[in-house]
C-alpha cells in the first residue's frame, strides 16, 4: 500500500512529500503526518522540515470529503477526526524547528489552512491557486483556523478570500505576503526551498518556546473554543451528508 506521505532527509532537512492526485485529508493522512514528525523529532540531526507535494497538479485539496460521507461514519467519528486536524495543527505551530511548505500546486480549503500553519510559504510562479472554498462547499471554518490564517494572512485579505471564496494566484500571493517568493518551475521551487531550508541550524527548545508564545492566541482558542464548536458542528455534518 502506498504510503499517503513519504518522509525523506537531505542533510539536515527533512522533507514530507504527499503523495496523492489530491492530497486530501483523513484519519490515514493525520495519522501519517504525526508518525513522521515522531521520526523528525527522535532524529537530533534535523534542523528543518520542507513540506510539498509529488502531484504536478495538487499541493492539497484539503478535507476528504468522501471519507467524511461514508455512512458507516458517525457524529463522533466526524468529531474525533475534526479534534485529530487540530491536534496536527497545533503540532506544527509549536514544532521546534521551521516547517516549510513549498507549494507547488492548488491548495484548497483544509489544504490552505495547513499551508497557513506552517512557518513559511514558497510557490511555483506559474502554477497553483490558493483558495479557502467554506463559503461555496457549507463547511464552516473551525474557530482556531482564524488565528492560524490570520499569522499568515492580513484580515483584510482574508476576510475577501473567505467570504468570496475566490482563488488568488502566486503573484497575489506575493503582493499580500502570504508567501515569502515565487521560483519559475518545479525545479526551481524545490531547489529554492531546500536551500532555505538547510540554511536553519536553531536550537529546537528556543524555536518551541518562541513558535508557543507567538501562537499563543490559536492555542488559546483551540482550548476555549474548539471543542464545543467540533460537537456541535459534526452532528450538523453527519446529519447533512446522511440526506445526500
Amino acid at each position: 500500500m502506498t504510503a499517503l506521505i513519504e518522509i525523506t532527509t537531505q542533510g539536515s532537512t527533512a522533507i514530507l512529500t504527499m503523495n496523492t492526485a489530491e492530497n486530501r485529508h483523513n484519519p490515514t493522512f493525520i495519522n501519517e503526518f504525526n508518525q513522521h514528525l515522531d521520526t523528525i523529532e527522535a532524529n537530533e540531526h534535523i534542523k528543518a522540515v520542507v513540506l510539498t507535494s509529488s502531484s504536478d497538479k495538487s499541493w492539497s485539496l484539503g478535507i476528504d470529503l468522501q471519507w467524511m460521507a461514508n455512512p458507516d461514519n458517525t457524529p463522533q467519528i466526524i468529531a474525533d477526526f475534526m479534534n485529530s486536524i487540530g491536534a496536527l495543527f497545533k503540532r506544527i505551530v509549536t514544532f521546534p524547528m521551521p516547517i516549510i511548505a513549498a507549494l507547488n500546486g492548488h491548495s484548497y480549503g483544509n489544504g490552505s489552512v495547513l499551508a497557513c500553519a506552517c512557518d513559511f510559504r514558497f510557490m511555483k510562479s506559474n502554477k497553483g491557486f490558493f483558495c479557502f472554498p467554506e463559503v461555496d462547499v457549507l463547511v464552516p471554518f473551525v474557530p482556531s483556523m482564524f488565528p492560524i490564517i490570520n499569522k499568515a494572512i492580513d484580515q483584510q485579505f482574508f476576510n475577501r478570500l473567505a467570504m468570496t471564496g475566490e482563488r488568488v494566484d502566486a503573484q497575489k500571493l506575493l503582493q499580500h505576503n502570504v508567501i515569502e517568493a515565487t521560483f519559475v518551475d518545479e525545479q526551481a521551487l524545490q531547489t529554492g526551498v531546500l536551500e532555505f531550508a538547510q540554511s536553519f541550524n536553531k536550537n529546537r527548545w528556543i524555536y518551541s518556546q518562541n513558535k508557543t508564545q507567538m501562537n499563543k492566541p490559536i492555542l488559546d482558542t483551540m482550548v476555549k473554543q474548539d471543542p464545543s464548536f467540533i460537537e456541535n458542528i459534526s452532528n450538523l455534518l453527519w446529519k447533512n451528508l446522511q440526506q445526500k
